[in-house]
């Protein structure tokens, strides 16, 4: 397993303390009985390969550990196209290798597209976490409908759940990835609540748009920690996911956490944001950019508690019968333990 990421480490005894939830990395390693390998890894090595690519940056340097190791497994799963693309060009290289999956979470981006139709016959699996971004590979990048599987992203149901106790006067954010808070704020601007915004992200690239910013009296905006963040879900009255226009899944993971709490959802219902709110069953969407919209949206809300709350339910369900973390693990597992069974010793890979 490929993480482009420096990766959790000694975070057992939080986990089992309910103080931190499972890592998704960790539980698909379990299923797969997988080795890891992150940046401390390309980091750490002496590989004079590994040195070398790390000057294209970490991302290729990974892709090189795996290409350097494809000997040693029969499956080599990457987190992400940034790191697939390069380990697939390598593959060139090689009459016989490892059964290829990746995460593709944003193969539109212009960027990768010709790279991705090049090295389409390199790549075994590709998982992507909405219906716009599957479509895409299928029907631009030429990828067999076989080769793109869709499968929701997740929450860790078991730590993300309902806590009783009260509510404030109390509404939340959370993230970075294309999150458009200057809508929120606007939106929020004078209103009778408080808003709290858990503006960061481990993964994001994304300038925080808060930092710098006078806020109104009513928004607080900064990092919370994995448990403050469930404090912060648990006491708000519903959540919501403002973005920018963008066409795959940015936001996800707070719109699932969110529900996994049992929380209703306002979220911006972007090009790409349209597989997991069902509006006014589960949440409630609006346009990109609208603050009046926004603000409509979560006034109403407000005003009808009973209406939140039942929206709350029904996201918890949603997400218990598709999208818990178990479910992302044994989709992805399944996948790839099924291609090591079919797989001959004597048909390699090409």
């Amino acid at each position: 397993m490929l993480i482009p990421s420096y990766i959790k480490r000694d975070i057992q005894d939080e986990v089992a303390k309910d103080k931190h939830p499972v890592m998704d990395y960790y539980a698909l390693q379990h299923a797969l009985d997988a080795d890891i390998a992150d940046y401390a890894m390309v980091d750490n090595s002496n590989s004079i390969p590994v040195r070398l690519t790390a000057f294209a940056g970490k991302d290729a340097a990974l892709a090189m550990i795996g290409f350097l190791h494809r000997k040693n497994y029969s499956a080599i799963y990457s987190n992400g196209e940034n790191v697939s693309i390069p380990l697939a060009f390598l593959f060139l290289f090689c009459r016989i290798r490892p059964y290829h999956a990746l995460i593709g979470h944003h193969p539109s981006t212009p960027k990768k597209r010709l790279f991705l139709k090049f090295l389409e016959n390199k790549m075994d699996a590709i998982f992507t976490y909405s219906s716009v971004q599957q479509k895409y590979c299928i029907t631009a990048l030429g990828f067999p409908d076989g080769k793109v599987h869709l499968i929701p992203f997740h929450a860790d149901h078991r730590f993300y759940r309902p806590i009783n106790g009260a509510t404030c006067n109390r509404i939340c954010s959370a993230g970075l990835e294309w999150r458009d808070y200057p809508t929120l704020i606007e939106a929020v601007k004078d209103m009778n609540v408080e808003v709290c915004l858990a503006a960061a992200s481990p993964w994001s690239k994304h300038r925080n748009e808060t930092k710098g910013r006078i806020l109104p009296n009513n928004v607080t905006a900064r990092r919370y920690d994995y448990n403050e963040l469930r404090d912060l879900y648990a006491s708000s009255l519903f959540v919501v996911v403002p973005l920018y226009e963008n066409d795959f899944q940015a936001g996800i993971t707070t719109i699932l956490e969110a529900m996994a709490m049992g929380k209703a959802v306002i979220a911006t219902k972007t090009t790409g944001q349209v597989d997991v709110i069902r509006d006014g069953e589960n949440g409630i969407t609006v346009p990109p950019g609208d603050p009046i919209a926004l603000r409509s949206a979560i006034q109403r809300l407000i005003n009808q508690p009973d209406l939140a709350k039942k929206m709350g339910v029904n996201a918890r369900n949603d997400l218990l019968a598709n999208m818990t973390l178990d479910h992302w693990t044994s989709r992805i597992a399944e996948n790839i333990l099924n291609a090591i069974k079919l797989k001959t010793v004597d048909t390699p890979i090409s």
